[in-house]
């Protein structure tokens, strides 16, 4: 019985390998697939300290089918990226080999990745990436790009001394006053020149398609106390009067007089009136109960920054407004920070240097961590300002929305090239990129080398911050306008 058992085990044995033997004599019914891919998976640089803290954690972007490969956020201006090692990743291909081509066929050169991974790349030349497939003839070429800012792109760049424009009455005219504001989508400059007034309007800064309407009024205006609220200008009288406009030709007097106008909320135009010495609180038009109050001695009574207004994402439905600097009513400079909500006044903990006549503006500033995540920040930038000693080129920023203040830093200083001012008009207006390219007079400044090929967002705004005319110790206005920006903003993002 038992040998029947392995007898019959044996049989079945001698089968199974029969079959075997019998499949693999069959080669020619199996197919092999070569494989086609020339996909690049992935591609960093090697770590180098001595070149750039933790370049291995830069982020490249890689773009099959354009035949891209290039890293969107640029390296700092002055990153040495000429003997750099990268690290990329295939799908199995058969040879990959990196092209270094200098312009000249005898200093170019070649390096199959494959066989040698870590040679050095300059990627000063420019670099190719020509990837072969398994089968042999399927190959895909990369352009390869390791881009450098070529300024610091969190620089606040003007634009060159050949670059500012004069206020819209042209350049030969002498400028007694101005004042400048944004109203119902508009830029809306109210020049005194040669004894006349003028409004001049235009919906686009950028370009020189200003339209002007010569003003002729019942009352001699006082520029520099025009504020703007979302339906209508407000403006003294040389005497104090308020007057009213709907379209900044035809003004009517609304009845109230102010000693001076600080600033808007809603609809609302806020002022200092004088009562028999008392400098008191007063708004146009009057809340139902409201009834003029008086300032505390340390509130500025004229002379502060323009008063901005913003909304807090914590609670759309309350607008803040702040200010800075001024005169108080012992005619002394304050650099105190007050804010306002609608209801009441409030000194916030922030200041600057005492001072009248300042910039105040909201912009973006940006800040780039050791592994090379850039963070954005609404800011509250103060330009200029005269100050015990005269009129300063100083800059102070807040991230907190006034309540401190701290001198900003050497990359968004004033340069020598614009004279410090007070009293300037200050705008934030967007300009589409592709516009910016063939703007007149205006030059643009590079901030960083493209890849080539790589396309850009046509629609792109860039918030540009325009300052128009101020005056200098002699009470002299300028008659300019200037044009600047943040560096990373002057060129749209690679989408």
């Amino acid at each position: 019985m038992k040998k029947q058992r392995i007898y019959f085990f044996l049989c079945i044995a001698t089968l199974f390998l029969s079959g075997i033997s019998c499949n693999t004599t069959d080669d020619e019914d199996i197919s092999y697939t070569v494989s086609e891919s020339v996909r690049v998976s992935a591609f960093s640089l090697a770590t180098n300290d001595s070149v750039l803290a933790h370049l291995d954690t830069v982020f490249f972007t890689i773009d099959l089918i354009g035949g891209q490969i290039y890293n969107a956020d640029s390296l700092p201006v002055g990153t040495d990226v000429s003997a750099l090692i990268a690290n990329i990743s295939f799908d199995n291909v058969a040879q990959a080999k990196v092209y270094m081509d200098y312009g000249d066929p005898a200093k170019n050169d070649t390096i199959d990745y494959i066989e040698n991974p870590t040679d050095s790349i300059d990627f000063t030349s420019k670099v190719s990436l020509v990837v072969t497939a398994q089968n042999g003839v399927t190959e895909k070429w990369y352009s390869v790009k390791v881009n450098v800012h070529q300024i610091d792109p969190d620089s606040l760049y003007w634009n060159s001394p050949f670059g500012k424009k004069s206020l819209p009455c042209g350049s030969d005219a002498v400028v007694k006053s101005q004042k400048s504001l944004y109203f119902k989508d508009e830029v809306y400059t109210f020049i005194e020149a040669n004894s006349t007034y003028t409004l001049y309007v235009t919906d686009d800064p950028l370009g020189d398609d200003w339209t002007a309407y010569p003003l002729s009024v019942s009352f001699t205006p006082d520029l520099t106390s025009l504020q703007a609220t979302g339906e209508a200008l407000y403006m003294l009288s040389e005497g104090g009067e308020l007057y009213r406009s709907e379209d900044g030709v035809t003004w009517t007097s609304t009845g109230q007089s102010f000693f001076s106008l600080v600033g808007t909320w809603k609809s609302r135009v806020l002022g200092i009136v004088s009562d028999n010495g008392t400098y008191k609180h007063d708004c146009y038009p009057r809340p139902d109960g409201f009834v003029p109050y008086a300032a505390t001695p340390n509130f500025p009574i004229k002379g502060s920054s323009p008063m901005v207004t913003f909304v807090s994402e914590y609670d759309l439905d309350s607008p803040q407004s702040i200010m800075v600097g001024g005169r108080m009513a012992d005619n002394q400079l304050t650099g105190a920070t007050w804010g306002y909500d609608g209801e009441a006044w409030a000194q916030l903990p922030g200041s600057i240097k005492p001072c009248e006549g300042a910039l105040l503006f909201p912009y973006f500033t940006f800040k780039t961590d050791e592994y090379w995540r850039t963070t954005q920040y609404t800011t509250w930038l103060v330009i200029g300002g005269r100050e015990s000693t005269g009129v300063a080129d100083s800059v102070y920023m807040s991230i907190n929305n006034g309540n401190t203040w701290s001198i900003a830093p050497e990359s968004l200083a004033m340069p020598a090239y614009i004279a410090p001012r007070s009293y300037a008009s200050v705008m934030i207006v967007d300009a589409d990129y592709e516009a910016v390219q063939s703007a007149p007079l205006w030059k643009l400044m590079p901030v960083r080398a493209v890849a080539h090929a790589v396309t850009r967002s046509g629609d792109y705004q860039i918030p540009y911050i325009y300052i128009f005319g101020g005056v200098n110790n002699r009470n002299e206005v300028y008659n300019e306008i200037w044009r600047g920006a943040i560096g990373r903003l002057r060129y749209p993002p690679i989408p």
